[in-house]
């Protein structure tokens, strides 16, 4: 069923289960040049997705996409907002940083007035949602940087006592930090600026490393990095790596790594893509859990959906109320023209007269707009009377 309204919503959607990286970063340069208009862009190291409110351009719209993105429209991009922000759709089924993501990626729309009152409404459900998704877990959840060093333990073992070494001290950085010293290695961090390693090897009893390691990095089991940008080496320090049997995991989007490293690394580089599709067929997820999450979504939907209604309903109301004085006025004015020797008080009468019959005429119309569980009464109303 399509959402109420001739105001549609749609999703454009490119994910690394079915879109590679470098598609998607092309995706993203065409949504930066304005293709789509205003709409809502989330960035994700696995997704990018643009929503916005669409007339019937879904074949122009279309034509953005990547070959493996979707176009979802009406209740299915609805549907598929709710279950971005519930963590349903995430690589890791239930983490927490999509929610900082859709929260980032809303207030960025709204600084740069790209975001329309529909949508605004959509991301509140759907962030109301994501909390309370979140409240029912208790303790830390699963990201992806417990992923990558599941990878890693895949293939050196575990990781307790072997040293790793965490490039990068941002968000997903600092998460990589805590993930390996809580499963027992022993951690290094590197960054471009000092200051940020400084703060989490003081608060984690990390150790700090050049960002630029050079031949010493053979001695890690794993590296894992998770970049804003380029991991600049030098040609001593992938030469190491390519020589010892470091596994090395790039969370990065785009990919941080030198393509010169990754290829000489082979199967022992894992990039945010291979974690994607490595991940859809763990399914650690207990099936009570996706069910609740899909509850959820269910009743996100619903909810959203009963508003959008509700405000089709009431906006079709003031257009035909709108329609039904413009007309009455028009009339009346065509009378004075006719019998400009009225009375004040027979025009008075008369304008009584027929605002009380342009409202008893109204009445049932407008109720049945109020009480519209559906859209049909919305949409008769609109096909009825041109609005």
């Amino acid at each position: 069923m399509t959402a109420a309204g001739s105001e549609a919503i749609v999703a454009l959607v490119t994910h690394a289960r079915q879109v590679p990286v470098t598609e998607r970063e092309r995706f993203m340069d065409r949504l930066q040049g304005g293709n789509v208009g205003r709409s809502l862009v989330l960035e994700t190291c696995h997704r990018v997705e643009a929503y916005l409110i669409s007339d019937d351009q879904d074949a122009a719209l279309a034509e953005v996409l990547p070959a493996g993105g979707r176009l979802l429209a009406g209740d299915a991009a609805i549907r598929h907002a709710m279950e971005v922000a519930v963590g349903r759709d995430s690589v890791v089924v239930g983490e927490d940083q999509i929610l900082h993501q859709l929260r980032e990626s809303i207030d960025r729309a709204r600084a740069e007035s790209r975001l329309h009152p529909t949508l605004e409404r959509l991301f509140a459900v759907g962030l109301r949602a994501g909390r309370r998704a979140r409240s029912w877990r208790a303790g830390r959840g699963r990201s992806l940087a417990d992923v990558a060093l599941s990878m890693i333990e895949g293939r050196v073992g575990p990781v307790r006592g072997r040293e790793i070494l965490i490039v990068g001290a941002g968000r997903m950085g600092t998460l990589a930090v805590r993930v390996a010293t809580g499963a027992g290695a022993r951690v290094s961090v590197s960054n471009r600026s000092p200051e940020r390693p400084v703060a989490i090897a003081s608060a984690t009893g990390a150790r700090i490393e050049a960002f630029d390691p050079g031949p010493i990095v053979d001695r890690f089991a794993g590296v894992i990095v998770a970049l804003g940008g380029p991991w600049a080496i030098s040609q001593a320090t992938v030469e190491s790596l390519v020589a010892s049997s470091t596994i090395l995991v790039d969370l990065s989007v785009p990919v941080a790594v030198p393509p010169a490293l990754a290829a000489g690394l082979g199967p022992r580089y894992i990039s945010a893509d291979d974690l994607a599709l490595a991940e859809a067929g763990a399914a650690p997820v207990s099936d009570r859990s996706l069910a609740r999450l899909d509850e959820l979504v269910e009743a996100a939907t619903a909810e959203f959906r009963a508003w959008l209604e509700v405000r089709d309903g009431r906006a079709a109301a003031a257009a035909l109320t709108a329609q039904a004085e413009r007309e009455r006025h028009a009339e009346l004015n065509e009378l004075w023209q006719r019998l400009p020797n009225l009375d004040a008080a027979t025009r008075d009468a008369i304008e009584r007269m027929s605002g009380h019959l342009a409202r008893r005429l109204l009445r049932e119309p407008l109720e049945r707009l109020g009480q519209d569980s559906d859209g049909r009464h919305e949409q008769a109303a609109r096909e009825l009377f041109g609005l």
